[in-house]
């Protein structure tokens, strides 16, 4: 079983989507894997954390010829972007992806914000190393993509 199969059956349907599109902000799915899953965190039935902190998408995939596959949470600011605030939003979704993923799957994690603009000293402080984001022992920096821009850049190492 992949990894879109065994994280499908731990999530309600109803918080599928089949794009990703917040308050003016799109991340295009060209080229991205067939076979994912994109969870919406404002939809009814979503996996949301109790204290409300939650980030726009969880997007999963699988990996080609059976490989590990991406784990991606995703912030869509269609304005400028707050380091703080992305850093946090994405922080939490991580949290609630380590929940969706079975144990034993250690897939790519690219945690990563669609902007339509960005200040350099906001960019200058996602570099931080305490700005990076955990999953399941890897900490990653949050990858930046323009608005409208292609998911598929973000995920490659």
């Amino acid at each position: 079983m992949g990894l879109v199969e065994s994280v499908r059956g731990r999530i309600d349907p109803a918080c599928l989507a089949s794009g990703m599109r917040k308050e003016g902000c799109a991340v295009s799915l060209k080229d991205a894997p067939k076979e994912r899953l994109v969870v919406d965190f404002d939809k009814p039935g979503a996996p949301v954390r109790r204290d409300g902190r939650k980030c726009d998408y969880l997007f999963i995939a699988d990996g080609k010829q059976g490989g590990a596959g991406w784990v991606a949470p995703l912030e869509l600011k269609r304005g400028a972007l707050r380091t703080s605030e992305v850093v946090a939003q994405l922080r939490a979704g991580a949290e609630t992806a380590d929940g969706l993923v079975p144990g034993g799957l250690r897939p790519a994690f690219r945690p990563t914000a669609a902007f339509g603009s960005i200040r350099k000293l906001e960019r200058d402080a996602l570099r931080e190393p305490r700005n990076r984001i955990a999953f399941r022992g890897q900490l990653e920096p949050v990858r930046l993509m323009k608005c409208g821009d292609r998911l598929i850049m973000a995920l490659r190492p």
